[in-house]
């Protein structure tokens, strides 16, 4: 009778172990990739294109917070004094790439080496469109990558008005309306005394 009991228990624990070990074998084949790839980019097919500053009042303006904009607004006069800003195209591709296409003009403000006045000019490295960045979005928030590479005014970023971003990179927020077509940009970050202070550019798709 021990003998016979003694095999009873034994084969139970053989049991439970096997039991165990196979719950064990399946969990591990249903896991999902524990690693997913960090550098794998979000994009948005509704920002593919090239886009412009909308050539109306009101397309550009700046104040101490996204709701309100009260500190300036660009005027229509303004936008027929630069009318080289308005011709400046923001091209985003498919792959992921993004670039400045300006032409042979484009608005020079006093910020930017050699400039005197504000005006139309040729433009200035590495604000002259020359280099091909990249870009990416994260929810609500669109971030362009390439030195040299803006949307909108190319002193602002998010740590000052000088057009030197920290790594090259400046993060904005983005939405879309009108079918896709009409693109609002803000982004804040670049006044230290004000910090939810925003610049507002709306765009509009060629």
């Amino acid at each position: 009778m021990k003998t016979s009991k003694y095999l009873l228990i034994l084969m139970s624990i053989m049991f439970a172990f096997y039991a165990c070990s196979d719950d064990s074998v399946s969990v591990i084949d249903v896991d999902p990739d524990p690693d997913p790839d960090p550098d794998e980019q979000e994009l948005d097919p509704a920002l593919v294109g090239t886009w412009v500053v909308e050539p109306t009042a009101g397309s550009l303006a700046v104040g101490p917070s996204a709701d309100d904009l009260s500190w300036w607004s660009i005027s229509s006069g303004d936008v027929t004094a630069r009318e080289c800003f308005y011709e400046d195209q923001y091209v985003f591709g498919d792959d992921g790439s993004f670039q400045n296409v300006l032409g042979d003009e484009t608005w020079l403000e006093t910020w930017q080496e050699g400039v005197e006045e504000d005006g139309c000019g040729a433009p200035v490295a590495p604000h002259d469109g020359s280099n091909v960045g990249q870009w990416s979005v994260s929810g609500s928030t669109l971030t362009i990558d390439g030195e040299g590479n803006y949307i909108g005014l190319s002193k602002v970023h998010n740590g000052g008005e000088d057009g030197k971003p920290s790594n090259n990179l400046i993060n904005y927020t983005y939405e879309l309306s009108d079918n896709d077509d009409t693109l609002e940009i803000r982004i804040s970050g670049w006044n230290p005394d004000v910090a939810e202070a925003t610049w507002y550019y709306r765009l509009i798709r060629q």
